[in-house]
């Protein structure tokens, strides 16, 4: 039987971009359910004391600074502040060891410059922030934009008047073209190149990849602008936060409610079905945060749609599967070659932009990499309450890793089925920790508890992040901006009215921003203002 009360709108899921989603449209008077499978809410932001009492993890994504730097805490942020949600930031977001030496990126501009002319590459760093800053705002109104609405054309017109057909096109390429090659022009230092290069791996690109040179700028200049901030206390904070203003307006979390169908009359969406037969009912909106495939073939496989569509949902394809190593340490991390990366939000630990780009590479043809590149978060020199005073917790991602393996380029782990074993996580995550302890010099005699969560792990948590993918999709361009997550170009809608595609299977993509969740949520505020007026 279903709740005699309608909603307003219906979420399937809780992630970022269900919360804020369910948080705008509460604040402007619609009732919202939530509805979240699992026992908690939050979706990739897994907020615990996994390892030892007082050392508090966040077991898959941590860091905000695509939030905080985005539209929707901009929107959000006085009633976040209200319910209690503190952000700190740092002036040490990034660093990078590799073979030839280390390098921080700072908030503090001036000493960013002293950092690149240390590497020679003073003048490069300048040129590339003077070129990109007049595009920052168009840069980020891409990643931001609703793409299926005529207002979006304004952005074209926008950089058509800035910059000129020719240069409008010259933009065009500039978008597509690969890191490596941009690097190289780029700077002279090795070490520069590797200190920004890894970060198109946080938007599941490689350096060879088209358009990730774009996505290296967009995030090194927001890091440089907007640091590395965390909520006090964990991400469970902003979650808390956010659930608690959709209660304030009449809205409902309903954990432990696993979505089976959506329920279609004249194809319109008015609700949904869970798997234990219980049905929640809604007058204006259904928004389902999930994989194209849950939505297409599993939500809506007693509905008839399109050929065109089902096949392009079929063929949706999902990247790498990413390793996440969380450590409760006695003590602060100890670096070896540059002391000054203990205050350093992350760090990113490689050989050099060749040794990513093999990883990458192997990883994409099934082969665990001989030395990938490790990302080592260190959350306490933000927010010193994740640990007991003196003690440390590092976030450890790996993302240059195959949801199949074929072979090991180390030729020291048996690939055995090509699954994600027990045995071959843990010796891989053995491989990674030997050598980080090259740079941290008391990584194991420090640690007092480690777990690992591998592929399988982490989609046992996250239904979305399908064999491990912590973007819920391959990022390269084919499925980016205007066909993501379709390649028939359909953006948030779907064939069936009143439902809406979310999440990071959805433009702009995946990280802490919320982007879709508040794009879709403008989109249908703007459509019930539209109606009140027509209807006076």
């Amino acid at each position: 039987m279903g709740e005699e009360v309608k909603y307003d709108a219906i979420i399937i899921g809780s992630g970022i971009n269900s919360l804020v989603a369910g948080a705008v449209l509460s604040k402007s008077g619609w009732r919202v359910l939530i509805c979240e499978r699992n026992d908690r809410a939050g979706g990739a932001i897994r907020t615990e004391q996994a390892t030892l009492p007082g050392f508090t993890h966040e077991l898959l994504s941590s860091w905000h600074p695509l939030f905080v730097g985005g539209p929707a805490y901009a929107l959000l942020k006085e009633d976040l502040e209200n319910k209690g949600l503190l952000y700190k930031n740092t002036e040490l977001p990034t660093g990078v060891i590799c073979k030839e030496g280390s390098a921080i990126l700072f908030t503090d501009p001036n000493k960013t410059i002293a950092e690149f002319s240390r590497l020679s590459d003073g003048d490069s760093w300048s040129q590339m922030m003077a070129e990109f800053m007049p595009k920052i705002d168009l840069a980020f109104g891409l990643l931001g934009a609703d793409l299926w609405r005529a207002s979006s054309l304004k952005l074209a017109r926008s950089a058509q008047k800035r910059f000129g057909n020719r240069g409008l096109v010259a933009t065009g390429a500039e978008l597509l073209e690969p890191a490596q090659p941009w690097l190289d022009r780029q700077f002279t230092s090795p070490i520069s190149k590797a200190l920004l290069a890894p970060w198109a791996l946080h938007n599941g690109m490689g350096p060879d990849d088209a358009g990730s040179a774009f996505i290296t700028k967009v995030i090194s200049a927001a890091i440089a602008l907007g640091g590395m901030p965390v909520p006090v206390g964990g991400g469970i904070k902003l979650v808390d936060a956010l659930l608690s203003i959709i209660a304030d307006h009449g809205g409902k979390l309903q954990t432990n409610a696993d979505v089976t169908k959506v329920l279609i009359k004249k194809n319109k969406a008015y609700g949904v079905e869970l798997s234990s037969g219980e049905i929640f009912t809604c007058k204006r909106a259904v928004l389902a945060s999930t994989t194209p495939q849950v939505l297409y073939q599993q939500l809506l496989s007693q509905h008839p749609v399109s050929a065109e569509i089902t096949t392009a949902a079929k063929n949706f394809r999902y990247g790498r599967a990413a390793i996440q190593i969380h450590l409760a340490l006695s003590e602060p991390p100890i670096w070896k070659n540059d002391p000054r990366m203990k205050d350093v939000a992350i760090v990113h630990v490689l050989d050099g932009v060749g040794s990513l780009s093999e990883s990458v590479n192997a990883a994409n043809r099934g082969f665990l990499p001989a030395r990938p590149t490790i990302v080592v978060g260190q959350p306490c020199t933000v927010d010193s309450t994740r640990a007991p005073d003196g003690q440390s917790v590092i976030w450890i991602q790996l993302q240059e890793n195959p949801q199949v393996i074929k072979a090991d380029l180390a030729n020291q782990i048996e690939a055995g089925d090509g699954g994600w074993s027990s045995e071959v996580l843990h010796a891989y995550a053995d491989r990674v920790i030997d050598q980080l302890s090259e740079q941290i010099t008391n990584l194991k005699s420090a640690t007092l508890a480690k777990i690992v969560l591998g592929p399988r792990e982490i989609e046992s948590m996250n239904k979305n992040l399908v064999g491990g993918d912590p973007y819920a999709g391959d990022c390269r361009i084919d499925q980016f901006a205007p066909w993501r997550p379709l390649a028939t170009a359909t953006g948030h809608r779907t064939p069936v009215k009143k439902l809406w595609h979310i999440g990071a299977s959805t433009h702009p993509g995946p990280g802490l921003g919320g982007g879709s969740g508040l794009i879709v949520a403008q989109r249908l505020l703007k459509k019930s203002l539209i109606r009140r007026v027509f209807s006076k």
